[in-house]
């Protein structure tokens, strides 16, 4: 969207035309704009590149922000794209604090301070269960077992993969790794999941707020593919951004214990979600990474 579209869109929605409107970031769906009005007000407009992403993430926020330890910013005004504004528009809350995956600090003891909070969010949600079963946000009908219903989902994503294949940005290495994969299903999901857990579907120190100096978080951000699923889904982004750092698959793991095939089952959520992603976003597939995951997913498969 261009400056010129995004200060319209503003005036339209809240009457006064905005003083700036500073880009904060972006990723595979969207950008996101600081806007200031003149009277000091300032809020925060996330630009969507792909259509129907809007509504799913406003719907995520709204059940996460119930169970949330920490702030997550309250929807402010949506907007469908039409033919002078063509990209759907999000408008929430400004939550202040520093993206948490460029923080380092050389202190164990913050580590562990901050490490334990987030951590501490991430099983509150993970505690919130759904009796009715696993599935989307207001997704009807619940399946009654994970298993069935990831199932579908990971079938759905071969599809993808083989779209991707034929447009030569998949190769064959991966594309087999995951037709194993699925075959092998049952044998990698091998122990029910008895629980549909709450989850935020990319939880990663970039995506979590922090006051760097009182070594709290501040706020958490964007969620992506939260539904009622396998608690153990969220854990592989963990490791992302500077969570190693903080060690927090294994703070997670001593508060909840991990099950006995998560390595597996680890290892095909990663490929399997960061395929579905490219193939949702548009985004060109980073060879060298998909390879890295088709790699660790390998492991645990007959070749």
């Amino acid at each position: 969207m261009h400056e010129k579209e995004l200060f319209e869109l503003v005036f339209r929605k809240v009457g006064v035309e905005p003083t700036s409107a500073k880009r904060l970031g972006g990723g595979y769906y969207a950008d996101v704009y600081l806007i200031a009005l003149p009277n000091a007000d300032h809020f925060v407009v996330k630009v969507y590149k792909t259509q129907g992403i809007m509504e799913k993430e406003a719907a995520q926020i709204s059940v996460l922000r119930r169970y949330a330890l920490f702030p997550m910013p309250e929807i402010l005004w949506m907007h469908n794209r039409d033919a002078q504004i063509p990209n759907d528009a999000l408008a929430m809350q400004y939550l202040p604090g520093a993206n948490a995956g460029s923080i380092l600090y050389f202190s164990r003891k913050k580590r562990e301070r901050l490490a334990n909070q987030v951590i501490d969010n991430l099983l509150a949600w993970h505690n919130t269960t759904n009796p009715s079963g696993f599935g989307k946000i207001n997704g009807e009908p619940f399946f009654s077992t994970w298993e069935a219903y990831y199932r579908m989902r990971a079938e759905h994503i071969f599809s993808m993969a083989e779209q991707l294949h034929k447009q030569r940005q998949l190769s064959e290495t991966v594309l087999k790794t995951m037709h194993t994969a699925v075959e092998q299903f049952d044998k990698i999901f091998c122990i029910p999941v008895e629980t549909a857990s709450l989850i935020h579907g990319d939880y990663n120190m970039w995506n979590i707020m922090a006051d760097k100096k009182a070594c709290r978080v501040t706020a958490v951000i964007d969620p992506c593919n939260c539904m009622w699923a396998d608690s153990e889904m969220d854990l592989y982004q963990l490791n992302n951004a500077n969570g190693k750092q903080f060690h927090l698959l294994e703070i997670y793991s001593a508060k909840k214990p991990l099950s006995p095939n998560f390595k597996q089952k680890s290892a095909f959520y990663e490929l399997f979600t960061e395929v579905e992603h490219y193939f949702n976003s548009g985004y060109p597939v980073v060879t060298k990474r998909v390879h890295q995951q088709a790699a660790a997913l390998q492991k645990y498969l007959p070749f």
